[in-house]
Formats: C-alpha cells, structure tokens, sequence
C-alpha cells in the first residue's frame, strides 16, 4: 500500500512495529523481507510522489540536500551535495530524493564469465576481471517486482512525502519519529507533521543522510564517531594513464573490449554489453600495503580504492534548509597519504607487467591526478561497523551502540571502501538484519 504523507493529519500517530526510513535498495530490501516474515512494517520516503518521473525530485533535492561541500570537493566538485543525474560533467550522481532512492537511475555491474571466444591476458601481479552492467529490469527498487509484487503492491505500509525531522529518543530507546509532509506547490513549505511509533527503527538513508539524520537528532554520537570515515571511489577521468606501446593481441584486446570475433561490441538478449579491467591481486595488495583499484586495458582513467580517515566527515552546517528549517549537511571529502601510495605503486606494478609482455605505459603524477578526482558514488562509511563503541556507531548486527531499537543500513556500516559496487553487499546486509530483527521481535 503506498498513500501520501500530506493525507495524514498534523498531530496524528502512526503505529506499526518496524518503521524503515528510506527506500532505496537497503530500505526495500529490509522491509520485503520483514513483511514476509510476518512482521507489520512501515517505510517512510521523504520524497514527494513523482511516480517514476524521478527527475523531478532534483528541485527538492537542491531545497534539502544543499549544504556545504569542502575539502577535496571545494576545488573539484563544489556542488557534490545536490548535482543531478545527468547534465553535468562529474559522475556525482549517488544522491537522489526520490522512491526507489539511487536505484532509480542505478546501473549496477556485476561479475562476468567470458563467452567471447577470446583470449583471457595475464598480467604478473593482477586479477583479470570482466564486468556486465546490469540491465533495466532489475534497476529501480520501487518499481520491480518480488515473488511478482512491487514492495508498493505488498502489505508495507508505504508513505511517501514522509520527510525525518527528528529521531526522539531517551534513556537508551527510541521513542518515536517526527515526520513531516511537504504541500505540492512549486515552492514548497511544510504541510502537516505526524508521528510513527515503532518497536524498532532502521534507518536506510544513504551515507551522507543517515549521518546527517543522526546528528541532527543527536543520536548515537557519543564518541564523535558519527559522519566521520565519509569514503567513496575516486574517478581521475582522462588519460591518466596512457598505452605507449601496445602490450595486448588481438584476441585479448577483444575480451577486454567486450567484442565478439568479428570485432563487434558483444551484447546479451538485454542488449547489455560487458568491460574488462585489471585489478591488483591479493598478494600484491598485502605485499606493497596498498588499497585496489581499476586499470581498462586501453589506459585512460584511474578508479581506486580510498582509504579509512576519521577526517573526511559528514557534519552539520551553519546554514538551514528552506523547507523545514533543519541544519544542513557540511561534508569535507579528504584523502591521505595511503592513497597517493596505492596510486604511486598500482601504477608502477601495472607498469612492470606490461613491460614484462613487451609494452609500455605512461602515467600523470598524483598532484595532477588528484585535482582532477571527482566521488564516483558509491557513498561508504559515516555510520561504520565497529565491535568497540568508541571506534564506530553499530555493532555487528547493525544496532547503534548506544540506542536499543535503532538500527542502520546500507553502506555507511561499511568499514572500508573495497574496489567492488556497494549494492550487492548492501542487500546482503539487509536480509541478514531483517533475518535478525524477525528472530528479535518474534521471541
């Protein structure tokens, strides 16, 4: 069931036993689980009804996502916190206001097993990998289907125009949410302002709004661990790193490219075509101390692992949104020295394995390299996983240290960045917290 927050009175209380904040992938895939197991679930979307027109969420998203963006950002992407899909020249598109969250517009990559007739190339010290993106079907959360329902179409009650203003909690628990509505008019204000009451509460905003949702309720911040750890996967687009002399044959050269034997881009039923791209591997990782990150055959731009800083951090700004009158987000993206060394020598590893097959590779210096970096997406950390309260804000079942009945998801629990898309390991740990949270509330 999906019904409009605006309908829902000023003053009313809205009662169920698990509310999740947020429907992107870690809040749908939370709440389908839970409903099946029997559990009443309440999600709640701060989005206004744009149906599956989500590009015209990107107007509130300037109202209540703008902040201050600073650090790396302030040089290189100034408008991080609010740059839409498309229309601009950075991949910063991880951020959406709108049901379905990232999903709506997400492409996804996963693993793929060559069918190509072609020559799989073997660089000493590097994992050949090939990607597929994953096709359209299987893209916006709110709009697929599961055992052939949307989460729309199942027994969640699903409230849109539903925005977070503030988690009350006390003595350990969380009490209740205040929420409001937004009217509909080109300028919108707020229109009521209700209440959910729930046993359990998951918040499953994204990295930079679960962190944003938590200071301002100062919840689960009792050791300043709150927003920091902000991580993402840098992207230096151009040629960074340049082939000077060809390393590659022809049949290789076709797998990485994704051709088929004729020298034809290879596509499936969905017309989906596949990448290949070299990765260090395992041993050289440990051995030179160094994080991972992407390197296409054909040089170009460098993609790669970030390293964990306390520093580069989601806090709250000086300023106030339009609408609600709440704090907005300051986010301070900072790299450190781990990061120019992964770079330095992933580029020289790979530099040494072409060599070793007869070719050759140039590449720019790290200066240059990181004042053309932009956040690819893939928002991690802020809220990270830690067994020791004093170093993190959940434990290993998601629950914030400090709050018996608030619990996070997504990939702000991550701990590290990894090379990988975050979305698979996202909807794994959201069943394991729905398969934890039905044992909970069902004993």
């Amino acid at each position: 069931m999906i019904r409009n927050g605006k309908d829902i009175s000023s003053g009313s209380v809205v009662s169920t036993q698990v509310c999740i904040i947020g429907s992107g992938p870690a809040g749908i895939t939370a709440a389908w689980c839970l409903q099946k197991a029997g559990i009443k679930v309440t999600l709640i979307e701060g989005s206004r009804d744009y149906g599956t027109a989500w590009k015209e969420s990107w107007p509130d998203k300037v109202l209540l996502y703008n902040g201050v963006a600073d650090g790396l950002f302030a040089t290189n992407e100034p408008e991080f916190l609010i740059l839409p899909y498309v229309g601009h020249t950075s991949p910063a598109w991880e951020r959406e206001r709108v049901f379905g969250g990232t999903s709506a517009h997400w492409g996804g990559q996963s693993h793929w097993a060559g069918i190509l007739q072609a020559e799989v190339p073997h660089l000493a010290g590097f994992d050949t990998e090939m990607y597929q993106f994953v096709g359209p079907n299987y893209r916006n959360f709110a709009t697929r289907t599961f055992d052939g329902k949307t989460i729309g179409e199942s027994p969640v009650d699903v409230i849109l125009n539903a925005s977070l203003l503030n988690i009350d909690h006390t003595n350990g628990i969380v009490k209740g949410l205040r929420v409001a509505s937004m009217d509909v008019g080109s300028s919108p204000r707020k229109a009521t302002e209700f209440k959910v009451q729930a046993d359990v509460y998951v918040l499953a905003c994204g990295a930079v709004a679960n962190a944003h949702q938590l200071l301002l309720s100062n919840a689960g911040n009792e050791h300043d661990q709150v927003g920091r750890y902000f991580m993402c996967h840098p992207l230096a687009q151009g040629s960074i790193v340049r082939i000077t002399k060809p390393y590659l044959s022809n049949a290789q050269s076709r797998l990485m490219n994704g051709q088929t034997p004729n020298g034809d881009p290879w596509h499936d039923e969905n017309r989906v075509g596949v990448t290949g791209r070299f990765s260090p591997d395992a041993e050289q990782q440990k051995k030179l101390g160094i994080g991972s990150c992407w390197f296409w055959s054909g040089g170009g731009q460098y993609y790669f692992e970030m390293a964990p800083n306390p520093d580069s951090r989601v806090r709250l700004a000086d300023t106030h949104d339009p609408v609600f009158g709440q704090q907005q987000t300051r986010i301070t993206w900072e790299l450190t020295p781990l990061d120019e060394t992964t770079y330095n020598q992933s580029t020289q590893l790979f530099k040494a394995a072409v060599n070793h097959l007869n070719g050759d590779v140039s590449f720019q210096s790290w200066a240059s390299v990181k004042s053309q970096l932009v956040d690819n997406g893939h928002h991690i950390g802020t809220t990270r996983m830690s067994s020791d309260p004093t170093k993190g804000v959940v434990d290993a079942n998601l629950k914030v240290h400090s709050l018996d009945n608030l619990y996070v998801a997504g990939s702000s629990v991550f701990a590290t960045a990894g090379i990988s898309n975050p979305t698979f390991t996202i909807i794994t740990l959201s069943i394991r917290l729905a398969e934890h949270l039905s044992k909970t509330l069902g004993s």
